[in-house]
Protein backbone atom coordinates (compact mmCIF):
# COMPACT_ATOMS: atom_id res chain seq x y z
CA UNK A 1 0.00 0.00 0.00
CA UNK A 2 0.90 3.51 -0.58
CA UNK A 3 1.17 5.36 3.07
CA UNK A 4 0.48 8.88 4.15
CA UNK A 5 2.31 9.36 6.98
CA UNK A 6 2.38 12.20 9.43
CA UNK A 7 4.80 12.57 11.93
CA UNK A 8 7.01 9.87 10.93
CA UNK A 9 10.37 11.38 12.37
CA UNK A 10 8.68 11.94 16.11
CA UNK A 11 9.12 9.66 19.23
CA UNK A 12 6.63 7.17 18.31
CA UNK A 13 6.94 7.27 14.30
CA UNK A 14 10.69 6.61 13.76
CA UNK A 15 9.73 3.16 15.13
CA UNK A 16 6.33 2.61 13.24
CA UNK A 17 7.49 3.86 9.37
CA UNK A 18 10.52 1.38 9.66
CA UNK A 19 7.95 -1.59 10.71
CA UNK A 20 5.92 -0.27 7.66
CA UNK A 21 8.79 -0.31 4.72
CA UNK A 22 10.01 -3.66 6.07
CA UNK A 23 6.23 -5.21 5.54
CA UNK A 24 6.54 -4.02 1.83
CA UNK A 25 4.75 -0.65 1.85
CA UNK A 26 5.49 3.12 0.36
CA UNK A 27 5.43 5.04 2.67
CA UNK A 28 5.74 9.11 2.31
CA UNK A 29 6.75 10.55 5.80
CA UNK A 30 5.28 14.52 5.87
CA UNK A 31 6.95 16.09 9.05
CA UNK A 32 8.49 19.42 9.59
CA UNK A 33 12.00 17.42 10.01
CA UNK A 34 13.01 14.88 8.15
CA UNK A 35 13.47 11.39 9.19
CA UNK A 36 16.83 10.26 6.43
CA UNK A 37 15.66 6.38 6.56
CA UNK A 38 16.34 4.78 3.43
CA UNK A 39 13.67 3.73 1.13
CA UNK A 40 11.46 6.46 2.62
CA UNK A 41 10.52 9.66 1.07
CA UNK A 42 10.75 12.63 3.04
CA UNK A 43 8.44 15.77 2.28
CA UNK A 44 8.87 18.48 4.78
CA UNK A 45 5.51 20.29 6.14
CA UNK A 46 3.50 21.22 9.03
CA UNK A 47 -0.22 20.01 9.28
CA UNK A 48 -1.13 23.43 10.45
CA UNK A 49 -1.19 24.54 7.03
CA UNK A 50 -3.95 23.32 5.19
CA UNK A 51 -2.80 24.10 1.76
CA UNK A 52 0.83 21.91 2.51
CA UNK A 53 -1.76 18.97 3.83
CA UNK A 54 -3.67 18.87 0.47
CA UNK A 55 -0.60 19.33 -1.62
CA UNK A 56 1.15 16.60 0.62
CA UNK A 57 -2.04 14.15 0.01
CA UNK A 58 -1.92 14.64 -3.83
CA UNK A 59 1.68 14.26 -4.59
CA UNK A 60 4.20 11.47 -5.49
CA UNK A 61 5.06 9.27 -2.86
CA UNK A 62 8.82 8.56 -4.53
CA UNK A 63 10.85 10.21 -7.32
CA UNK A 64 10.17 6.74 -9.32
CA UNK A 65 6.42 7.52 -9.91
CA UNK A 66 7.03 10.80 -11.59
CA UNK A 67 8.02 8.82 -14.81
CA UNK A 68 4.19 7.85 -14.63
CA UNK A 69 2.43 11.38 -14.90
CA UNK A 70 -0.15 11.94 -12.85
CA UNK A 71 0.44 11.39 -8.94
CA UNK A 72 -1.75 8.19 -7.48
CA UNK A 73 -4.16 9.25 -4.72
CA UNK A 74 -3.12 7.45 -1.01
CA UNK A 75 -4.07 3.93 -0.06
CA UNK A 76 -3.87 5.19 3.82
CA UNK A 77 -3.18 7.83 5.99
CA UNK A 78 -1.34 7.18 9.31
CA UNK A 79 -1.32 10.73 11.65
CA UNK A 80 1.35 10.70 14.43
CA UNK A 81 2.18 14.21 14.37
CA UNK A 82 1.47 15.76 17.76
CA UNK A 83 2.82 18.55 19.92
CA UNK A 84 4.75 16.06 22.72
CA UNK A 85 4.08 17.31 26.01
Amino acid sequence: MRVLFTGGSGKAGKHVVPYLVAQGHKVMNFDRVPLGLAGVHDLVGDICDAGQVYSAMRTHAGYEEMEDGAAKLFDAVVHFAAVPR
